[in-house]
Protein backbone atom coordinates (compact mmCIF):
# COMPACT_ATOMS: atom_id res chain seq x y z
CA UNK A 1 0.00 0.00 0.00
CA UNK A 2 1.25 3.48 -0.87
CA UNK A 3 1.78 5.93 1.46
CA UNK A 4 0.41 9.71 0.94
CA UNK A 5 2.18 12.67 0.64
CA UNK A 6 1.33 14.04 4.20
CA UNK A 7 2.89 10.44 5.48
CA UNK A 8 6.04 10.47 3.62
CA UNK A 9 6.98 14.19 3.13
CA UNK A 10 8.07 17.11 5.92
CA UNK A 11 6.26 20.41 5.44
CA UNK A 12 7.02 23.54 6.00
CA UNK A 13 4.67 24.46 8.75
CA UNK A 14 3.87 27.76 10.14
CA UNK A 15 1.30 28.25 13.04
CA UNK A 16 -0.39 31.69 12.98
CA UNK A 17 -2.32 31.26 16.10
CA UNK A 18 -5.28 30.90 14.56
CA UNK A 19 -4.33 28.79 11.85
CA UNK A 20 -1.48 26.13 10.95
CA UNK A 21 -0.31 26.57 7.41
CA UNK A 22 1.33 23.18 6.17
CA UNK A 23 3.26 23.40 2.85
CA UNK A 24 4.43 19.92 0.78
CA UNK A 25 6.78 21.01 -1.87
CA UNK A 26 6.82 17.65 -3.41
CA UNK A 27 3.29 17.44 -3.62
CA UNK A 28 2.73 20.70 -4.32
CA UNK A 29 0.08 20.93 -2.02
CA UNK A 30 -0.66 23.91 0.75
CA UNK A 31 -2.83 22.48 4.10
CA UNK A 32 -4.87 25.43 6.33
CA UNK A 33 -6.03 23.71 9.18
CA UNK A 34 -7.58 25.58 12.12
CA UNK A 35 -6.00 24.81 15.45
CA UNK A 36 -5.79 21.39 16.41
CA UNK A 37 -7.07 20.51 19.95
CA UNK A 38 -6.84 17.40 22.92
CA UNK A 39 -8.86 14.50 23.11
CA UNK A 40 -9.79 14.92 26.42
CA UNK A 41 -10.24 11.53 26.66
CA UNK A 42 -6.90 9.82 25.38
CA UNK A 43 -4.55 13.12 25.62
CA UNK A 44 -4.25 12.96 21.68
CA UNK A 45 -3.19 16.15 19.99
CA UNK A 46 -5.77 15.88 17.43
CA UNK A 47 -5.58 18.61 14.03
CA UNK A 48 -8.12 20.97 13.22
CA UNK A 49 -10.65 21.08 10.07
CA UNK A 50 -8.26 21.40 7.32
CA UNK A 51 -8.24 22.66 3.55
CA UNK A 52 -6.21 21.29 0.40
CA UNK A 53 -4.94 23.54 -1.59
CA UNK A 54 -3.61 21.46 -4.94
CA UNK A 55 -1.24 24.08 -6.26
CA UNK A 56 -1.00 22.40 -9.76
CA UNK A 57 -4.91 23.24 -9.93
CA UNK A 58 -4.01 26.97 -8.98
CA UNK A 59 -1.05 27.24 -11.61
CA UNK A 60 -3.14 26.01 -14.60
CA UNK A 61 -5.92 28.64 -13.64
CA UNK A 62 -5.37 31.90 -14.08
CA UNK A 63 -7.96 33.38 -12.03
CA UNK A 64 -6.75 31.46 -9.22
CA UNK A 65 -3.68 32.71 -9.51
CA UNK A 66 -4.94 36.14 -9.51
CA UNK A 67 -6.80 35.79 -6.24
CA UNK A 68 -3.97 34.57 -5.16
CA UNK A 69 -1.74 37.48 -5.53
CA UNK A 70 -4.36 39.87 -4.78
CA UNK A 71 -4.35 38.08 -1.25
CA UNK A 72 -0.51 37.95 -1.12
CA UNK A 73 -0.52 41.68 -1.85
CA UNK A 74 -2.87 42.51 0.76
CA UNK A 75 -0.99 40.91 3.24
CA UNK A 76 2.51 43.35 2.56
CA UNK A 77 0.53 46.16 2.96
Amino acid sequence: MEQSYWETENPVEVDTGRNVLRYFPEARKLHISKNGWTDKRTGEHKMGKTVALDLDAVASTPAAISILKQVVKSLEK
